[in-house]
């Protein structure tokens, strides 16, 4: 079951990477950074850790993965962030807390509807923060080649 989920999560990335038109030779590093933040947030919710924590870990894969295909491969890391984080955006649980509210379970929806709000932000603090570790951590290197010679 979890190898098709992971083709799955690869098709998603893909389809995603094919509808921001991200160039051909590049749409399969894009669709795995989308299938290693997944395995990284579903391998930390199996260990018992809450979603939120792991969608900002998974968050912080994909952009410390982007980061690091950007620099390889000379491209911007948003190519790879892009369809990278859209298998951690919580749909179902959006999609839940709207049928909630609806159907008048206004605080089952509203808690519903928290979590949902918590976990975005979680994954766009995990792509910033992994983004900025990997600049800075990259700035301090290029600093210490600079002044050695």
């Amino acid at each position: 079951m979890f190898i098709v989920k992971v083709v799955a999560v690869l098709a998603m990335s893909i389809a995603i990477g094919v509808l921001y038109r991200i160039p051909r030779r590049l749409l399969g590093y894009a669709s795995v950074t989308g299938v290693v933040g997944w395995i990284v947030m579903h391998g930390v919710v199996l260990n018992g850790v809450n979603s939120i924590m792991a969608n900002f870990l998974g968050s912080m894969a994909v952009g410390l993965l982007a980061e690091l295909l950007a620099r390889i491969l000379k491209k911007p890391a948003t190519i790879f962030i892009v369809p990278g984080f859209i298998p951690l955006v919580p749909g179902r649980e959006a999609y839940t807390a709207m049928r909630f509210m609806v159907e008048g379970r206004y605080d089952e929806g509203v808690a519903m509807g928290m979590l949902t709000l918590l976990t975005g932000g979680a994954i766009a603090f995990g792509i910033f923060v992994s983004s900025t570790l990997y600049r800075l951590t990259r700035l301090s290197t290029d600093y210490q080649i600079e002044s050695r010679g």
